[in-house]
């Protein structure tokens, strides 16, 4: 059951990262259209600002939990390897509890607003009017994603597995 919800956690993950790759791509030629038309016809889309803010905040938080499992999170890779694998593990376990904490604190915080923000109707200030409820849930989302594939990861360091896949810059999981 507990390999189940793993696998399960990745593939949120990974369509997580699927949602960030999608917005990228969005968010790029937003950006290419958005310089044409102001180079080119001196005009501009009032849309634009609003849409990148939102497009940059699901790149960075849903592809987040993908980015862990891969290893392509910031850590102190250095400082793991120079140690002894047990003290490395226990120091690598410390540092994941933290983040669960963190993001637990965030992930809760998040949805009571997104609730309210349902709730309540409310829309972005910018000329579109977005309903906000909307990039904050994906927001919302993104983060809830980011906190399961820090629990995913304490449950693979508390099983002596490897943390992450090891595709990312810090080297991979250790001992």
């Amino acid at each position: 059951m507990i390999r189940a919800a793993l696998r399960a956690t990745d593939a949120a993950c990974f369509a997580g990262a699927a949602v960030a790759a999608v917005a990228a791509a969005a968010l790029a030629a937003m950006l290419i259209a958005e310089v044409v038309l102001t180079y080119f016809f001196a005009t501009s889309q009032p849309w634009v600002i609003e849409y990148a803010i939102y497009l940059q905040a699901m790149i960075l938080f849903c592809g987040s939990g993908w980015a862990l499992r891969q290893g392509g999170h910031i850590r102190v890779a250095v400082l793991l390897h120079a140690l002894p694998p047990r003290l490395a593990r226990a120091l690598d376990m410390l540092g994941t509890a933290f983040a669960i904490g963190t993001l637990g604190f965030l992930t809760r915080v998040m949805w009571l607003q997104w609730w309210r923000s349902v709730e309540l109707g409310s829309i972005s200030f910018y000329p579109m009017g977005t309903p906000v409820w909307v990039p904050q849930g994906l927001l919302t989302l993104g983060i809830t994603l980011l906190l399961l594939a820090f629990v995913a990861r304490l449950v693979r360091l508390l099983a002596h597995e490897a943390p992450d896949l090891g595709a990312g810059l810090a080297g991979g999981g250790h001992e």
